[in-house]
């Protein structure tokens, strides 16, 4: 929390984004007149809202308002809203040469799991309409819940290296068979819920080693080098519950997919660029 303390902070972040923005030629402009802020300055904006633990943009508009006004000249809250939303697919491609930074500085050993994201509580799942097309009921550890599920890979220190957002009813295994295709010379841990023979033999085609846990109803004996790496799988589980308790992945207060989607693509790149100039 105390890459932004100060303005100093802020304007370094800024050059740091900026150059990068310079870099990939993102800085596209909307048709029009020209926006009150910039890509790189609206990526900046989304480190703050991540450094912060901001969770709405009324919220994050406040906090640029009365502690920003130097470094940022602010649209109407309106126009902010729209500009930021618009800005999120530009966010994407950065968020893919992120996950392509990491991939390649990334160790042998690797976590999957995935996480549940309700779009609204169960009781109004019947008067839900915004993710209507999107989401889906389904069953996780904690329970039913109305949403989708992020699914992720992350290497032993905690760097995402594979995202794949998809309904709540999509298996894990569905998805692990696809991840498996992009890994090379790679040790796959996992829980119980992506054991399978079928899966075990692809991995090792595609020169990983793939280790799940064990079902209660499977008898099988676990090496001490076993147990270790499925231990690793706490530091997945440390992610999600920053991505989800501390930078509010889960919400409900979008009124488009559009607005979702942003929500979703800039807690995750506020997370990721946070660890690379941390």
């Amino acid at each position: 929390m105390n890459t932004l303390a100060n303005n100093q902070g802020v304007v370094e972040v800024f050059t740091i984004l900026d150059d990068l923005n310079v870099l990939l030629q993102l800085n596209k402009r909307i048709a029009g007149r020209k926006p009150s802020l910039v890509l790189s300055e609206a990526a900046t904006i989304s480190v703050i809202k991540s450094e912060y633990g901001v969770r709405t943009w009324k919220a994050l508009y406040k906090l640029l308002r009365d502690r920003y006004t130097t470094e940022f000249t602010l649209p109407t809250y309106k126009s902010f809203v729209l500009l930021m939303n618009h800005y999120a697919q530009v966010i994407l491609l950065l968020l893919n040469a992120l996950f392509q930074l990491n991939q390649r500085q990334s160790g042998v050993i690797k976590v999957m799991d995935s996480t549940p994201l309700p779009v609204c509580k169960n009781y109004n799942i019947k008067k839900h309409q915004t993710m209507k097309g999107v989401a889906s009921r389904a069953k996780g550890s904690l329970g039913w819940f109305y949403g989708l599920k992020l699914h992720a890979v992350t290497d032993y220190t905690g760097n995402l290296l594979y995202i794949r957002f998809t309904t709540g009813k999509v298996g894990d295994r569905q998805i692990l068979a696809t991840i498996l295709e992009k890994l090379q010379h790679s040790i796959l841990v996992a829980d119980a819920g992506y054991t399978s023979k079928k899966l075990e033999q692809k991995a090792v085609a595609f020169g990983n080693l793939l280790i799940t846990g064990s079902r209660k109803n499977m008898q099988r004996l676990a090496s001490l080098l076993d147990i270790r790496l499925l231990n690793s799988r706490s530091r997945i589980e440390a992610v999600f519950s920053i991505l989800k308790e501390r930078l509010g992945l889960v919400t409900s207060l979008p009124r488009s997919v559009d607005g979702y989607l942003a929500h979703y693509i800039y807690v995750l790149f506020g997370y990721m660029i946070t660890k690379v100039i941390s």
